[in-house]
């Protein structure tokens, strides 16, 4: 695991499948954050993928990234702003809206994406070469069918 998991009644919590695929995500996702941290990147944490994941190479509004990641307006502007001070992305005015901005990955936003592009391919193989290429193969329709039904 990733890290320590919490305590209930002085033992370990019980785990399920939820938990388990949360887990996992983080332990991937650390190996992301580390490659990116080697790479000159080490401002960019884990909750700030909620904005990269999220966000349209074209722009995206603060509110449809918040709306995306299931989280407040006010919760992804902070994240929004600190990636801003450190220049991984801009707010620009929206042409279609001139209300609203756009938040929009800078080249080194984009940085972040090709590094993360990188290492995407090299996690898919350590998973197949620990299941199997059957297993590995079967666990993303798993997901993907998983993913698709618990959509509301």
């Amino acid at each position: 695991m990733s890290r320590e998991l919490p305590r209930f009644e002085g033992q370990e919590r019980p785990t399920n499948t939820v938990n388990l695929l949360r887990e996992a995500f983080t332990a991937l996702n650390d190996r992301a954050h580390a490659r990116l941290a080697e790479r000159g990147h080490g401002v960019v944490r884990p909750a700030h993928g909620a904005v990269f994941q999220y966000l349209d190479d074209t722009g995206t509004p603060v509110a449809r990234l918040a709306e995306r990641a299931q989280m407040t307006k006010q919760a992804m502007s902070e994240l929004v702003a600190h990636l801003e001070h450190h220049g991984y992305v801009v707010r620009e005015p929206d042409p279609a809206d001139r209300r609203a901005k756009l938040v929009t990955p800078t080249a080194k936003g984009r940085e972040v994406f090709a590094l993360v592009g990188e290492l995407v391919p090299e996690i898919e193989l350590d998973i197949a070469a620990l299941l199997g290429v059957e297993r590995a193969a079967a666990l993303r329709e798993d997901l993907e069918r998983l993913r698709v039904h618990a959509t509301p």
